[in-house]
C-alpha cells in the first residue's frame, strides 16, 4: 500500500517531535496536557497495528493447529473403517460355517471350508485355488460345493497345501444329474458364455423352464441332490434324437469367495 507524502511528512515530524521532547524532559512536563493529546492518537494507532499482527499470526497458529487435527482425525476415521470392514468379514464368514454346518447336519456331509486363492474363470478349462491340499485331508475327485448347497466342481489336483477344482463349466465336466420334479436323468456338460446343456433327455419328456437340475449320484463322484441349475430354455429340434436343455449354473462363479469340500 502506497503512503501519501502529506502523510509521510506527518509521520516524519511528529517522530522528530518525539525526539525533541526526549531530549528536553522539563518542557515535557510543563506542557504534558498537550503532548498526550497530540501523541495519544499516535500511540494508540501503533497500538491498534501491534495488536491486529498478533492477531493475524494467532490466526495462521490456529490454522495450522486446525490442519494437524484436521489429519489426525482423517486417520482415526481410516482406523474405524478398517476395523469395521474386518469385523464385517468376520460376520460373514461366521454366517458361512453356521450356513454350511447347517448343510452338513442335514444331508449327513463332512464339509472342509477352504478360501479360493486363484481362480481362471474366462477361458474353456475353468479352474480355481484353493488353500487346503493334502495336509488337511483333500483328496482328487472330492466334490466341491457353494455356501447354498449348490454345485462348484471337482477337485482335479492336491498339493500339500492347495488344491486345484475344475468347474462344472469347465469343458472337461460332466454331470451325471437328474431333473428334479420329472426325475429325467442325463449329462450336464459345459455350454458357451458359462451356460450348461444336459444331454440324453428323450423328445417325449414334458419339462418346463425354471425346474431344477439336480446331481443324481450315478457318477459315484457327486452325492445325490446337489443343485445344479434351473433350465433356462428347451431345444426341440425334429434333426435331434434328445431335447437339449440349456442350464443356468446356480453358482456365480465370478463371485465365488469361498468352497466348501465334501470329504
Amino acid at each position: 500500500m502506497k503512503i501519501s507524502k502529506k502523510y509521510l511528512l506527518i509521520i516524519v515530524v511528529l517522530i522528530a517531535g518525539l525526539v525533541f521532547l526526549n531530549f528536553f524532559p522539563g518542557l515535557v512536563k510543563n506542557t504534558s496536557n498537550i503532548v498526550f493529546k497530540v501523541f495519544s492518537p499516535v500511540e494508540n494507532f501503533f497500538i491498534r497495528l501491534g495488536d491486529r499482527a498478533v492477531g493475524f499470526f494467532d490466526l495462521i497458529i490456529s490454522i495450522k493447529e486446525l490442519g494437524r487435527e484436521n489429519t489426525q482425525l482423517r486417520q482415526k476415521n481410516l482406523e474405524l473403517e478398517t476395523e469395521i470392514a474386518k469385523l464385517k468379514e468376520a460376520e460373514r464368514e461366521n454366517q458361512i460355517l453356521k450356513d454350511a454346518l447347517k448343510i452338513s447336519e442335514e444331508n449327513q456331509l463332512n464339509l472342509e471350508m477352504a478360501k479360493i486363492v486363484g481362480k481362471d474363470i474366462q477361458g474353456p478349462k475353468e479352474w480355481i485355488l484353493v488353500d487346503k491340499g493334502a495336509n488337511q485331508g483333500i483328496r482328487k475327485d472330492m466334490a466341491v460345493i457353494s455356501k447354498d448347497f449348490a454345485l462348484v466342481g471337482r477337485i482335479t489336483e492336491t498339493m500339500p497345501d492347495f488344491s486345484k477344482i475344475i468347474l462344472i463349466t469347465n469343458n472337461e465336466s460332466i454331470v451325471a444329474a437328474l431333473i428334479e420334479n420329472e426325475r429325467s436323468q442325463g449329462l450336464v456338460k459345459e455350454e458357451e458364455r458359462g451356460k450348461l446343456f444336459m444331454d440324453f433327455i428323450p423328445r417325449n419328456e414334458k419339462l418346463e423352464k425354471g425346474e431344477r437340475v439336480i446331481t443324481s449320484g450315478m457318477d459315484k463322484i457327486f452325492s445325490k441332490g446337489i443343485l445344479i441349475g434351473k433350465i433356462e430354455s428347451i431345444d426341440l429340434s425334429q434333426n435331434q434324437l434328445f431335447q437339449k436343455i440349456i442350464i443356468i449354473p446356480a453358482v456365480d462363479f465370478a463371485k465365488l469367495e469361498e468352497i466348501f469340500i465334501i470329504k
